[in-house]
C-alpha cells in the first residue's frame, strides 16, 4: 500500500474491543478495533472535502485494525505447524494487530513484524503487552521501501494479495526478504490476485504445499512456499 502523499496523518482515538483467542496453552488477548465503519466514519469527520477525495486517503482507514479470518488462518497454521518456526528468523509484512507475530514469537521463533500504517505500532504494542509476549516491531513499507532489513528464513503475511499490482513484482517483493532455502507463508481468502501470484511464484521456481482452515464459517487458504531445487 503506498503512502498518503497529500493527506496529513491524523491521530484519532477509535473505540476498541478485546478479543482473546487461545491456541494450545496459550492465551493471546489483542485489542482491536471495535467497528470498522464506525473508524471510517471518524475519519471522514475530520478530513476536509478535498483531503477525501485524494485517493492516498485510504491509505489512513485503519483496515489493521481488524482480525481478519486471514491473519486468524495464519496463526492457527503455526500452531499446528511449530516445528516450522522454532529457533528460526521470520518476518511479517504487514502485520496488522499481530496475531501471527505473537504466536510464532510464542513457538519460539525470533520474529519482526511490520506494517506501514502509522497507528500500527501503538496497536501492535498493545497486543505484546496484553499477550505477556515481547517481539520487535519496524514501520517499513514492503512494496516500495528499499532499506536493508536484512533476509529471513520464513517471510510471512496473511490476506496481502488485496491490490491490483503485477503479481510477478509482489512475488519479487516478498522474496527479496528470503535467505537461500527459506520458505514464504502464505494466507488468503481467496481473492482475485491469487492465482496469477500462485503462477508468479511457480515461475520464480517456487513449489507450494497448502491447506485450508476455516474460521467462522469462512475458508482462508494457507500456503507453504519453498524452492524447488
Amino acid at each position: 500500500m503506498a503512502g498518503a502523499r497529500n493527506v496529513k496523518h491524523i491521530k484519532i482515538n477509535y473505540k476498541t474491543l478485546i478479543q482473546q483467542r487461545t491456541l494450545g496453552d496459550k492465551l493471546y488477548v489483542m485489542e482491536a478495533i471495535r467497528s470498522l465503519d464506525e473508524a471510517i466514519d471518524q475519519i471522514c469527520e475530520v478530513l476536509t472535502n478535498e483531503e477525501q477525495k485524494d485517493p492516498f486517503a485510504e491509505d489512513l482507514c485503519p483496515y489493521f485494525g481488524i482480525l481478519w479470518p486471514a491473519a486468524e488462518a495464519l496463526s492457527i497454521y503455526l500452531n499446528q505447524h511449530s516445528e516450522l518456526v522454532k529457533n528460526k528468523s521470520i518476518l511479517e509484512l504487514g502485520c496488522g494487530l499481530g496475531y501471527p507475530s505473537l504466536v510464532a514469537t510464542h513457538l519460539g521463533a525470533k520474529v519482526l513484524a511490520t506494517d506501514f500504517h502509522p497507528d500500527v505500532e501503538e496497536y501492535f504494542l498493545r497486543n505484546c503487552q496484553h499477550s505477556n509476549i515481547s517481539c520487535q516491531y519496524m514501520r517499513l513499507n514492503w512494496r516500495e521501501d528499499k532499506q536493508d532489513i536484512g533476509l529471513f528464513d520464513i517471510v510471512m503475511g496473511s490476506d496481502v494479495l488485496y491490490e491490483s499490482k503485477h503479481a510477478p513484482e509482489v512475488a519479487k517483493g516478498l522474496l527479496r526478504f528470503l535467505k537461500p532455502g527459506g520458505k514464504i507463508l502464505l494466507s488468503d481468502p481467496g481473492r482475485n490476485y491469487l492465482q496469477p501470484f500462485l503462477e508468479a511464484m511457480k515461475n520464480e521456481g517456487f513449489a507450494e504445499e497448502s491447506e485450508l482452515i476455516t474460521v467462522k464459517d469462512k475458508e482462508v487458504f494457507v500456503f507453504l512456499f519453498s524452492k524447488n531445487y
